[in-house]
């Protein structure tokens, strides 16, 4: 039976997770609620089938309106325009940001019950195992705490279809030849060109003879390429004849769990594109600064330095990106053109291997779980209770996944704000055994990191725009690594029965605490393992009031403190 919440927990959870006006109450037969006191003395009640201290809540999937005494199931719909009206700081939005907020949430619930309707998997989904596209294109209900998870607000209905993962996929490039004097890019080690080379000819090699030492041949989103040909920009250099659409050639490619970024197994090399489309709080475009980015941590991970690192840490990997390539004009670049190369783990892969956001997703149906599907292989393989599967199984998440994060951060400099949809792991009759960290955007270098680095990469210096600060350290960090990726894999530990959330907070308190003493910058560690409370971002405000998250001046703005239950060893659960 289909999870009645399965569309709407996350909006729900973003609304508790920021609102104030609600309580945890008994409702029926042992059942817990969760209550939100309306006007007119009417309240709604979510019954519970599970309370979550950090806040992914399990929802029996029943909604009621309750007034003089009598309870009457509602839709979502109905509750969505009822608590929005009585959200803590509504007074201060215009009705038009309302009324905006509430349709793409809407159209969010759509997507969702149409992707679990249109599905080709969706049965194997449930069970697995995945293959890693499989697994990306299985994240159907999006960010635990977002209001609208799966807007997509630039995407007909048939172009959802075309290119969004959760119908899984499949689609041919769009490839231009390009005057090299309107071509621009980097690379690191080989040359662009190297790099485009091989994308044609192990994808569409059919095209190899229109690349020459006059012309170039890119591949282009098909979707971003329809939009680029509105712009003006991009019309004069059609009309001038120095880009000329080739059209739709070679292999199909798969959209992974953000859209933007396309996979072919048989290719060296994924791309991630900008897209002119907003998916949760932003619009997609790649910028130069950002593929720079990804250039300098491909710098930082050929050093002895970083070597010397990864030794201790073998099984943990940063898929690199080593070259973008986009179009200019009259010597600007078009941002909305770039696109990067990104490493393909894939090639050669044969355990499994899943995105951990599909793996702590909830679940589609009541009877299945795809992390209670790798405790059983473990519990199998190794003859062992489910209960001790799930504790070993979170030693090797914890000392795999987390650690090396922290330990990167603390003692090389370099900081990663992984979230779970950029966290790809392998396992090994179920126990994580390889960790794979993605998205170059996502990181940076605190003043340790640019002491490291610089006297070995020209490029890393204090003036580089993701040189940051302790006070950036730590308010991003925690949340992006502890709130966003660690408390998922918590909560769903704890949703299917094995221990409380608290204990397992305990458990990785111990874990980080093994590199407290060795830790050359300890002072983000210790604030993990010692301080009350962490700064959480707050998704369900930032995306009311419209604002294009990547463009915010200061995004501390949009963040505030949360209880971090890491450092709260002493304290255990009911």
């Amino acid at each position: 039976m289909l999870n009645k919440s399965f569309s709407w927990s996350s909006f729900v959870n973003a609304y508790l997770r920021e609102n104030t006006q609600w309580a945890l109450t008994h409702h029926e037969q042992g059942v817990k609620a969760i209550r939100i006191d309306l006007e007119n003395q009417r309240y709604i009640l979510f019954p519970l089938h599970y309370f979550s201290k950090v806040g992914i809540h399990g929802f029996t999937g029943d909604i009621l309106l309750c007034k003089q005494g009598k309870n009457a199931p509602i839709k979502f719909e109905k509750a969505l325009a009822l608590l929005v009206q009585n959200a803590d700081n509504i007074a201060v939005f215009s009705q038009t940001h309302i009324n905006e907020f509430i349709a793409q949430a809407l159209q969010s619930q759509h997507f969702i019950k149409a992707s679990l309707s249109a599905h080709p998997g969706l049965k194997h989904l449930k069970t697995g195992p995945l293959n890693f596209i499989e697994a990306e294109q299985g994240l159907l209900a999006g960010h635990n705490f977002h209001p609208a998870a799966k807007s997509r607000q630039q995407l007909t209905d048939d172009q959802w279809a075309k290119y969004s993962p959760e119908f899984a996929a499949k689609f041919q490039l769009v490839w231009l030849q390009v005057s090299r004097e309107v071509m621009v890019g980097e690379a690191d080690e080989d040359s662009l060109d190297a790099y485009l080379s091989t994308l044609i000819s192990q994808s569409a090699p059919a095209l190899l003879t229109k690349n020459n030492h006059t012309h170039a041949v890119i591949p282009m989103h098909p979707w971003q390429w329809q939009h680029l040909k509105t712009l003006s920009s991009i019309q004069m250099l059609l009309n001038d004849k120095l880009v000329v659409e080739l059209g739709e050639y070679g292999l199909t490619w798969s959209a992974t769990s953000s859209v933007r970024a396309i996979c072919q197994p048989d290719v060296a090399f994924q791309l991630k594109y900008s897209l002119n489309i907003k998916l949760t709080n932003s619009v997609r475009m790649l910028s130069v600064k950002e593929c720079k980015r990804g250039l300098r941590v491909f710098d930082a991970c050929q050093t002895n330095i970083y070597k010397e690192w990864q030794a201790h840490y073998p099984e943990f990997n940063v898929l690199q990106e080593p070259a973008w390539c986009g179009l200019c004009f009259n010597g600007e670049i078009i941002e909305e053109s770039i696109f990067l190369f990104r490493e393909n783990q894939q090639l050669n892969q044969k355990n499994e291997s899943l995105v951990l956001a599909t793996l702590c997703q909830l679940p589609i149906d009541n009877d299945h779980h795809l992390l209670l599907e790798q405790l059983n292989q473990v519990s199998k393989y190794n003859r062992i209770t489910l209960q001790e599967a799930a504790e070993r199984w979170f030693k090797a998440f914890s000392e795999k996944v987390i650690l090396p994060l922290f330990d990167l951060q603390a003692n090389l400099g370099l900081v990663c704000l992984a979230h779970q949809q950029n966290i790809v792991i392998e396992f090994e009759h179920g126990l994580p055994c390889k960790t794979f960290i993605r998205d170059c955007q996502g990181f940076g270098f605190s003043k340790l990191g640019i002491a490291q680095f610089n006297a070995h990469c020209k490029d890393i210096t204090y003036e580089i725009e993701h040189h940051w600060s302790q006070d950036q350290i730590a308010r991003y960090f925690p949340y992006y690594v502890i709130i966003n990726s660690s408390y998922a894999v918590i909560a769903a530990l704890s949703m299917l029965g094995f221990g409380n959330e608290q204990s397992w907070c305990n458990k990785l308190h111990n874990t980080l605490s093994s590199i407290a003493d060795s830790a050359i910058d300890s002072l983000c560690l210790q604030q993990v393992l010692k301080q009350s409370h962490f700064q959480c971002k707050g998704n369900f405000y930032c995306y009311l009031t419209g604002d294009n998250e990547n463009t915010i001046e200061d995004p501390a703005v949009i963040y505030f403190d949360m209880p971090n239950l890491v450092a709260q060893t002493e304290r255990q659960e009911d």
